[in-house]
């Protein structure tokens, strides 16, 4: 008999927090001084996807701006400019800064229809994934906490749900065949960030069976990648819907296992012919999807070039 390993790990706990905090190498900051004594302060983007900057003046003479506090999407951009207070002297500066993946506490649509993440026509049973900070580490459960897991007896493929952009690709992960685990943070997944700043999670991809690529545009059923065989036995997918609700970049602050999460879980609607549905434990679903419900968030030029080539859009 295998043995069964039950590899838990801090990951889904403060792993995402980890993540999070550990941005600030993907922004750089120059400045530039300019010839009536201002100063131009830029930025350079390395990863798709929105980014909260915290730009700090702990030195600051002749110039009354002290911190920046500012969402940025594209690769490069301003950030702001420094005006002397006596344009006939220099400005005095230190600086330092900080970053932290998504927008703030965003503005969302809970009533938005997603689609579910697998080929239309197909039906799926959801499971509503446990919180292993409560089951394993005696700590107590998030009051936002949601997550769910799909189980498939072959390598499926896996759907987008929403419109949105690949913002974070891990493929380097092979399946362990040896042993059968309850869960380990060892999972190829993807990120999509969609236009509100909310991000899906899908994990459990099988290695270099991922079909899309980072900073791609992804549609509602475009296809994401297969799934890797899970337990030896089965191919699970975990996915959720999140979005950043504390920006606070205090990197000395202590996080503990009872420490709220930086990340609001969202319980999305799901589109079905029947009215929107919210997912429950043990239920199965028919994957649908209406026009209205695909077109929703495309713009003219992409309906337009949906109507031309449709399969661009799978």
């Amino acid at each position: 008999m295998k043995k069964i390993l039950y590899v838990i790990t801090i990951f889904l706990i403060l792993g995402n927090y980890q993540n999070l905090c550990a941005q600030t190498n993907n922004i750089k900051i120059t400045y530039v001084r300019n010839p009536d004594k201002s100063i131009d302060f830029s930025f350079t983007k390395e990863l798709p996807g929105s980014y909260f900057i915290k730009l700090e003046f702990p030195t600051l003479e002749n110039c009354y701006q002290s911190t920046v506090k500012k969402v940025v999407e594209n690769s490069s951009g301003n950030l702001i400019k420094l005006r002397p207070i006596n344009d006939q002297n220099h400005i005095v500066f230190s600086y330092k800064y900080s970053s932290i993946r998504g927008k703030p506490n965003p503005k969302i649509d809970k009533d938005f229809n997603y689609v579910l993440p697998f080929k239309v026509g197909e039906t799926v049973k959801i499971i509503e994934a446990i919180s292993l900070k409560e089951k394993y580490f005696n700590a107590e459960k998030s009051t936002n906490w949601k997550s769910f897991i799909v189980d498939r007896n072959s390598a499926d493929t896996i759907c987008n749900m929403r419109k949105g952009i690949v913002i974070e690709i891990i493929n380097k992960f092979e399946t362990d065949s040896l042993d059968m685990y309850r869960y380990t943070s060892s999972m190829n997944k993807i990120l999509v960030e969609h236009s509100d700043g909310t991000v899906a999670y899908y994990t459990g991809f099988n290695k270099n069976s991922i079909f899309v690529k980072l900073g791609q545009t992804v549609y509602p059923n475009t296809k994401l990648g297969t799934l890797s065989i899970f337990n030896n036995a089965i191919y699970r997918l975990y996915f959720s819907v999140s979005y950043l609700k504390d920006a606070s970049l205090n990197t000395g602050e202590e996080r503990t296992l009872k420490s709220d999460s930086r990340l609001e879980h969202v319980n999305p609607y799901f589109y079905s012919s029947n009215g929107p549905i919210l997912l429950q434990h043990n239920n199965e679903y028919l994957v649908e999807m209406d026009e209205n419900t695909r077109f929703k968030e495309f713009t003219k030029r992409e309906r337009k070039k949906f109507k031309k080539d449709a399969q661009a859009f799978y």
